[in-house]
């Protein structure tokens, strides 16, 4: 990837028609992240600092991006396992670095020789604990105008795509704000 950096190679009237979709994806890793802490502070009972997490979150990007990398976010179900799991040291994250980099530099493939069944497997098994968690189990922590916001906006996604899901969904809150409808807000206590 290191010779795609070359400003030689890049083909610049490419550029213009991927300007949406570059906003699209800052306001997913946006909302992601935001996501992310929250389920974290679930997780955890306690308030985080979000100006602090999602700061650190845009420097990781910048420095990725800079690096040739691509955009991320936090592992929060990595996180919350190793929560659930009783884990609260930071020794199962530097652990996991490590490993990570060790794999990186090996010149083995190991994903070769993981059957694919287990990918997908595993991609399902995220994917409905998440839409439990976040469509089904949430529904009791929110009001019923917030809710209607979360299921749009998932309906909206499904059916329009991400980057004019996320549009729709923020459309959707803003008329629902303007029609009246309590929409909620973080707790003062």
């Amino acid at each position: 990837t290191w010779a795609y950096l070359k400003f030689n190679r890049v083909v610049w009237s490419a550029l213009p028609p991927q300007i949406p979709t570059l906003i699209g994806m800052i306001f997913v890793v946006a909302l992601s992240s935001s996501l992310d802490v929250a389920a974290i502070e679930l997780e955890l009972k306690k308030p985080l600092n979000y100006n602090h997490e999602l700061k650190t979150v845009g420097i990781s990007n910048v420095v990725s991006g800079l690096t040739g990398g691509y955009t991320g976010s936090y592992i929060f179900s990595q996180s919350i396992f190793s929560l659930r799991a009783g884990i609260r040291s930071r020794l199962s994250g530097y652990c996991l670095a490590l490993s990570e980099a060790i794999v990186t530099v090996l010149p083995v493939n190991f994903l070769s020789y993981v059957p694919l069944f287990f990918f997908g497997s595993l991609l399902v098994m995220i994917s409905v604990d998440l839409v439990v968690e976040w469509l089904w189990e949430v529904r009791l922590k929110m009001t019923h105008a917030e809710y209607g916001v979360a299921v749009g906006t998932f309906a909206l996604i499904m059916a329009l795509g991400v980057e004019w899901g996320i549009l729709a969904g923020i459309v959707l809150y803003f008329a629902f704000k303007k029609m009246g409808l309590d929409m909620g807000g973080r707790a003062t206590s």
